[in-house]
């Protein structure tokens, strides 16, 4: 399968994702350096993954949070495994939502300043 030439801003933003878990670039910076909005950032690097196959990893907590590109299998594992959770956790709460009862909140709010 041959793959499509990446858009300038998707090579813009590969750029300055670095190899290894130790080297991170959060999208803050990202967005600084090319001028882009965050989430323009986002959307771009889920593209790279997803269309392009890039294995770019993300991590949301801790000191070393940013995306990079695993330097090898290990990181690759770890970053597939922290991602995991996060799509686990989004299934519950997908899964909550499917099967609410749209009234139910009500009785929580019940003797509740609702000017508050």
């Amino acid at each position: 399968m041959t793959l499509p030439p990446l858009p300038e801003n998707y090579r813009r933003v590969l750029n300055l994702i670095k190899v290894g878990a130790d080297n991170p670039t959060t999208g803050a910076e990202i967005a600084l350096v090319l001028k882009l909005e965050e989430r323009t950032v986002q959307s771009i690097i889920s593209r790279l993954i997803t269309r392009y196959g890039i294995p770019i990893i993300g991590v949301r907590h801790g000191f070393n949070r940013g995306y990079f590109i695993p330097a090898d299998k290990a990181e690759l594992l770890d970053g597939a495994k922290a991602f995991y959770n996060q799509v686990q956790e989004e299934q519950k709460r997908l899964s909550v939502l499917l099967n609410a009862d749209l009234d139910s909140y009500k009785e929580l709010l019940k003797g509740a300043d609702m000017n508050v």
